[in-house]
């Protein structure tokens, strides 16, 4: 989440020895976005685009219309995927005009307070595979270690049927970060590196290759 298009690349650049499978690119904070092709052309990674919103954990701090611009303008430029709130309005619409534009829909759903029971987050479920997502995220909060295990326990009965990222924030939901790929999560997000993350309890990404390495998971 850099403020600058410049800066953006030189952190893509930085990031390859840390060899990320994909990188999310948050444009909450940048200040111009009129040159998102050289966000592109600075690597060959899969790349997803967010520009989340206040009341979803983000920054962004302008118009609804803007911050959809930008996305859809992701989209065009070559971004694989492009992230959208399930509480997005017309979000059904967004995600068949970004799978026009070439890109694949994340809908996702954050919880800052707590992590629901069981049968709420099926429900949450239900919902993103209704828009026609391509991956459906649900990111809640820990406020114990337990949490951590519901989101592994809801990913293990559910990955197998939907392309599914799902894991607590803060430092009792590091367990599940870690985990949920291992328990079959599409995928789990880290920092880029130390004072770069974007959500409470992201280890950066360094370390995180590192634990996979020692236990031997990849």
């Amino acid at each position: 989440m850099e403020r600058s298009v410049q800066r953006t690349v030189r952190v893509l650049r930085q990031l390859d020895r840390d060899n990320p499978d994909l990188v999310e690119i948050r444009f909450d904070l940048m200040k111009t976005t009129s040159s998102i092709a050289e966000i592109r052309e600075a690597t060959d990674r899969p790349m997803i685009a967010t520009n989340r919103r206040r009341d979803q954990g983000g920054l962004f701090p302008g118009t609804e219309r803007t911050r959809m611009e930008t996305l859809v303008r992701a989209a065009q430029g070559g971004f694989d995927y492009v992230d959208l709130e399930l509480n997005t309005k017309n979000v059904t619409k967004l995600v068949r005009r970004l799978e026009q534009e070439g890109a694949k829909a994340i809908v996702s759903y954050h919880n800052g307070k707590t992590t629901p029971r069981l049968s709420a987050l099926e429900s949450v479920l239900e919902r993103e595979r209704s828009t026609g997502a391509d991956v459906c995220k649900i990111v809640t909060t820990a406020n114990s270690y337990a949490d951590s295990l519901s989101c592994l326990v809801f990913v293990e009965k559910h990955a197998r049927k939907t392309r599914l990222v799902c894991f607590a924030m803060g430092k009792q939901g590091i367990p599940s970060r870690i985990l949920s790929p291992i328990f079959g999560a599409y995928f789990t997000l880290a920092s880029s590196g130390a004072g770069r993350e974007t959500a409470a309890g992201q280890i950066p990404v360094s370390s995180l290759r590192a634990f996979y390495k020692e236990f031997g998971i990849a």
